[in-house]
């Protein structure tokens, strides 16, 4: 009996956590919106590149961020995409820091 309350203790002490990091938002919003820019520009700049795994992370990420940010989010892909259709050149400054978007560029580079 001692040993299912002390197991049943540590599981909840550990998932509890879990938990609470899996519900909110990962990264700030300043990171968000940073990642989404450099995952348009990598999509932009190639697009055959796979970066499905970097779109599904962002949209997941998208759902724990405000809404407004979300929506700012949203207009700054938009804005991207619809420059590189007018013939824009489009020049990703500073993206190498992006872990999502490395992430979609690393699954490319195989």
């Amino acid at each position: 009996m001692r040993i299912a309350l002390i197991t049943t203790s540590v599981a909840a002490a550990i998932a509890i956590p879990m938990a609470v990091a899996a519900a909110g938002p990962q990264m700030t919003s300043s990171e968000f919106l940073s990642a989404v820019q450099c995952v348009a520009y990598e999509s932009a700049a190639s697009p055959n590149a796979d970066l499905g795994l970097a779109k599904l992370r962002l949209n997941a990420e998208a759902s724990k961020q405000p809404s407004a940010v979300a929506a700012a989010a949203q207009r700054e892909a938009r804005a991207i995409s619809a420059a590189v259709q007018t013939g824009e050149t489009v020049a990703a400054v500073g993206c190498g820091g992006s872990r999502i978007a490395d992430e979609g560029r690393a699954g490319r580079a195989v």
